[in-house]
């Protein structure tokens, strides 16, 4: 490493790589305090991720594990980008060799174009709010469009070209009864995921309810994230946020990453 690391250091990593978390913290320097983020269960009106934000805000950096489980983990790709967005010194630990290298890529773009019903305004309205006030997600600035200006569909094809295939970015599908029947909910979606071949790359679906998902997308099989709460559930459908946002994070980062190979082997 090219310099000590910070005084407190928030570790990153999935449950699965414990036993190489445990390992890592007891190989950190004298004097540098670990913190390691364990499950919790909150109140229904209350975010998991609002307390794990306010313990990573409090320390001085971030560790996370490069490789195993952590890979592929939804929060270690939100810890991350959290961290460099709050201006953290980030650093990556080798999960087999626990070495570690300063990770000196920038926050995300987190370019997203949201679908759906204005008949769900009244649902979606306070998640785009939160998205955009709470999580850094780039919305456009006008996402109440008109479904009846013709004018519309070119305007579309342009914003959701810059934001997905320019910027890397995706498209939130918000499903519901209603937006099923929606031939412009169904443009849209179809605008957005034109070109794919066999996986999800630019569409996420948020369902609203049990509506299930149209039949052309089901050949991605990429799974949708559940808004809605049931009544014999534990988690509230304010706590189902969390699962739109970290999945949002890590779909993005992965496109990311994805993005940067291909310029690198051309």
């Amino acid at each position: 490493m090219e310099k000590s690391l910070p005084r407190t250091c928030f570790i990153s990593h999935a449950y699965r790589d414990g036993h190489i978390c445990k390992r890592l913290r007891a190989t950190l320097p004298e004097g540098v305090a670990s913190v390691v983020y364990s499950p919790i269960t909150v109140p229904p009106d209350q975010l998991v991720s609002t307390l794990l934000i306010n313990a990573l805000l409090s320390c001085d950096g971030l560790i996370y594990l490069n490789g195993g489980a952590s890979a592929s983990s939804f929060w270690v790709a939100f810890e991350r980008d959290y961290a460099l967005r709050a201006g953290k010194e980030v650093y990556a630990a080798d999960v087999t060799t626990l070495a570690m290298t300063r990770h000196t890529g920038a926050p995300l773009d987190l370019a997203t174009f949201p679908s759906y019903l204005h008949a769900d305004s009244h649902h979606v309205g306070d998640i785009l709010k939160f998205l955009s006030q709470e999580r850094h997600f780039d919305l456009p600035n006008d996402c109440e469009q008109s479904q009846t200006d013709t004018s519309i569909p070119q305007t579309l094809r342009q914003s959701l070209s810059e934001r997905l295939m320019k910027r890397g970015g995706y498209a939130i599908a918000f499903w519901s009864r209603a937006a099923s029947r929606s031939p412009w909910v169904d443009f849209e979606v179809r605008q957005a995921a034109e070109g794919m071949s066999d996986f999800n790359d630019r569409v996420l679906f948020a369902c609203l309810d049990p509506t299930p998902l149209p039949d052309f997308w089901l050949r991605f099989q990429e799974p949708a994230v559940q808004l809605w709460a049931a009544v014999d559930e534990d988690r509230s459908a304010t706590q189902r946020r969390d699962d739109l946002v970290v999945r949002l994070y890590w779909l993005i980062y992965r496109k990311t990453e994805m993005r940067q190979l291909e310029i690198l082997h051309t």
